[in-house]
């Protein structure tokens, strides 16, 4: 397979589109040697929007204590003289063992292979004061194996970002992302697509010493096209102050109100089963050496359910991120997470979930670079539906190893190659199970 890229800068040079018709007459292969060839000639790494496979560096809903995000030198874009309109084809694949996350058992027809063909695009453009950010993708998934999981998919996020006088800023931020239903929590919803809208607004000043005002509001909403069961909205507010000193670097006192909604639960149940989560905590921001950059917060969570008979939950939180750079070419980086938050693909009245993430990024050359990840998550399921359709999971421990390589063909363009294995283990053996993903793609890269 050859694919041809176009790129177009400020004015768009073309578009490829491969018809859903056109690409109904080629045969996939199946689960044979010459399969991971196929898959690998691609060459790269389907994100994370795209594959499904990747571990998560956040959760499935936004954070109840805050951080500040650490970027890698290595990531970090510089970018004044980055093209403002960037179109390009694209091409992603994916062989996964175990694509409905069945138990482990003998027998085939749990293998898939999946491909999509797509757009990516890029904007960027400075008004004055005002940035504004927007990329986007938009495919088809066609499968081998699993048709009913043939759909299109949307991932597209932007932002905005101003200052408001000499030391204030607001940003704000929006994402929306239509993908076939994860399946790694439930099959309930197999062939079902999930449509998932993030609206995010945060204000601060900043000075180089003393005290500033912190505040932030987001709105999460999950919609199931076959089961509303699993529809959720939440709605969190914080509001704090930082401390600056160079000498010890940023001190953050932070509240945070958060509302769990499942809304159309109690049209289907007659309860309601709503959350009030309630957060206090502390957090710095430090440099501690040119090297080494530690951004980490924790405190204490309470969450109320409304649903007579779940438990309420009292205990620690906490959001670390820390960032080693051994040499220049060389990124080490751990976090640690746990919080209470809503789940896709779970009829639960709230999770209480830790995550844990270990990864080392090389940079072999300009071009290409190298990155190993090790991720585990735990999540302690409360008020789950005891419904012979849905079997409570109570617990489970998912455990991921990860491998990828991306080498950038353009300013652009980027070939990609990923591997991974991931292990659950649920204390219902139901939901126990193994899968092993290549992945690879050819696109645009933001």
């Amino acid at each position: 397979m050859v694919l041809t890229p176009v790129v177009a800068t400020g004015k768009v040079a073309g578009a490829w589109w491969l018809s859903r018709r056109a690409f109904a007459q080629v045969r996939l292969p199946h689960w044979r040697a010459g399969c991971l060839i196929f898959v690998a000639s691609a060459g790269g790494v389907a994100g994370s929007a795209w594959a499904q496979t990747v571990p998560p560096t956040g959760s499935e809903g936004a954070p109840v204590i805050g951080q500040v995000s650490v970027s890698s030198p290595l990531s970090t874009n510089g970018a004044n003289n980055q093209p403002r309109f960037t179109l390009v084809p694209s091409i992603r694949m994916a062989y996964d063992t175990n694509i409905l996350r069945n138990v482990d058992q003998s027998g085939s027809g749990r293998d898939n292979l999946r491909v999509t063909p797509g757009v990516d695009l890029a904007y960027s453009r400075l008004f004055g004061r005002v940035a504004l950010k927007f990329s986007g993708s938009v495919g088809y998934d066609f499968n081998d194996r699993i048709r009913s999981l043939n759909q299109s998919r949307i991932i597209s996020e932007g932002s905005m970002g101003a200052p408001v006088g000499a030391a204030c800023s607001v940003k704000a931020d929006a994402s929306y992302r239509r993908l076939t239903f994860d399946l790694n929590d439930t099959q309930a919803a197999a062939g079902s697509t999930s449509a998932t809208q993030v609206y995010n607004v945060s204000a601060n000043c900043t000075r180089e010493s003393g005290f500033n005002p912190v505040a932030g509001f987001t709105y999460r909403s999950l919609e199931s096209s076959q089961r509303r069961v699993f529809d959720y909205r939440q709605y969190v507010g914080s509001l704090g102050v930082a401390y600056t000193q160079p000498s010890i670097g940023t001190v953050t006192l932070n509240a945070t109100a958060a509302q769990l909604r499942r809304p159309h639960f109690a049209e289907l149940t007659g309860f309601d089963d709503d959350t009030d989560v309630y957060t206090l905590s502390v957090g710095l921001n430090r440099s501690v050496s040119p090297r080494i950059r530690i951004s980490a917060a924790g405190g204490l969570t309470k969450a109320n359910p409304r649903r007579t008979g779940v438990r309420s939950f009292l205990g620690a939180s906490y959001n670390a991120q820390v960032e080693w750079l051994p040499t220049p070419r060389l990124v080490i980086s751990g976090a640690a997470l746990r919080e209470v938050t809503n789940q896709n693909g779970i009829s639960a009245t709230y999770v209480i979930r830790s995550n844990y993430t270990l990864s080392a990024e090389l940079q072999l050359s300009g071009k290409s670079r190298v990155s190993l990840i090790a991720n585990r998550s735990q999540r302690d399921f409360r008020g789950e539906d005891l419904s012979p359709s849905l079997l409570p999971i109570r617990a489970d421990r998912s455990n991921i190893i990860s491998a990828r390589y991306n080498y950038d063909l353009s300013h652009r363009l980027r070939a990609s190659f990923d591997l991974s294995h991931r292990r659950r283990e649920a204390d219902n053996p139901t939901y126990n199970y193994t899968s092993t993903v290549l992945s690879s793609s050819i696109g645009a890269h933001f």
